[in-house]
């Protein structure tokens, strides 16, 4: 909670006018710059998911949103070695570019409906567009995987990447290991964003931010690995 600085009134973490006095007591941020918050979440992450509840205009999240679509359509791929069936490396890649972004934009959606209510549920309002933004930011390690992670990967193995005859480990085991290694190390990053995005935005207890991540996070799993291809 927040004590109002003029008449000392308990108010919600993220209320930039006293309930009571209607006493200033923080400001409201206007827009998000999405280089400077990314950098944010890295050095501060605490302040800079404050900073991304408060801000009136959730810049960039459909962007970050739709880029989170496509890994998890390129993690589906790669997991169920789609390359037996969709040899062309371009379609496999061009798959991802098409139903990534739609696909990422409800998965995050559905996920911010989830979240809210899980914490609505223990008497916390979190509302939708800043759950949708913490989630959207908290895949930034995903998407700096992608961007970067993504290019070794085809540049090594092209579509071997995402087949079994060969297995790209037996390709290049070195180079497989350490890269999905990087990838393992970005989904972490991601999942204890998350954590802290929903604690310090929502003002909820830690128990409660994990349970929350914890639903989002095996949403992910069973999108990736649940759902077998015909």
């Amino acid at each position: 909670m927040l004590k109002c600085p003029v008449c000392g009134a308990e108010n919600g973490d993220l209320d930039v006018v006293c309930k009571s006095c209607k006493g200033f007591m923080q400001a409201k941020v206007d827009t998000l710059d999405l280089f400077s918050t990314a950098w944010g979440l890295l050095e501060h992450p605490r302040r800079t998911f404050r900073r991304i509840a408060l801000a009136k205009s959730k810049n960039y999240v459909i962007l970050l949103s739709a880029a989170i679509g496509v890994v998890i359509v390129y993690l589906y791929l790669w997991h169920w070695h789609m390359a037996v069936l969709i040899p062309s490396l371009v379609t496999l890649l061009g798959i991802g570019l098409i139903v990534g972004p739609p696909l990422g934009n409800l998965f995050v959606a559905l996920c911010a409906v989830a979240v809210g209510f899980i914490l609505r549920v223990r008497g916390i309002n979190l509302k939708f567009r800043n759950a949708f933004a913490i989630l959207a930011y908290a895949g930034v390690p995903l998407i700096a995987s992608l961007l970067l992670v993504m290019p070794l990967k085809i540049g090594i193995f092209g579509a071997y990447f995402f087949d079994i005859n060969p297995p790209p480990i037996v390709i290049n085991p070195v180079a497989y290991i350490g890269l999905i290694g990087l990838d393992a190390l970005a989904g972490l990053w991601s999942v204890v964003l998350l954590v802290i995005g929903i604690k310090f935005a929502a003002g909820t207890p830690w128990v409660r931010s994990i349970i929350a991540s914890a639903v989002v996070v095996g949403a992910a799993t069973v999108l990736v690995m649940g759902l077998r291809p015909v």
